[in-house]
């Protein structure tokens, strides 16, 4: 049984890997790059900035976390 001090550090690190996963689906579909024709326009603002700023947050969020693991 795990410890529950342990518990919480890798919720942490999947919610990161789940952030650069909807970064990559939302700039996957707001690109243009999928079969499926979307029923409204979406801005360009999404796919220059929100989407890579989504990518690079989760991206950090696990850096960060596995960087505290090792040396804690």
């Amino acid at each position: 049984m795990a410890s529950p001090r342990h518990s919480g550090r890798n919720g942490k690190i999947r919610r990161g890997l789940l952030y650069m996963l909807f970064a990559a689906v939302i700039h996957y579909f707001s690109g243009g790059y999928g079969a499926l024709n979307l029923p409204f326009p979406i801005n360009p603002v999404v796919t220059l900035y929100l989407a890579p700023w989504l990518f690079l947050n989760g991206l950090a969020f696990v850096a960060y976390e596995l960087i505290r693991r090792n040396w804690a």
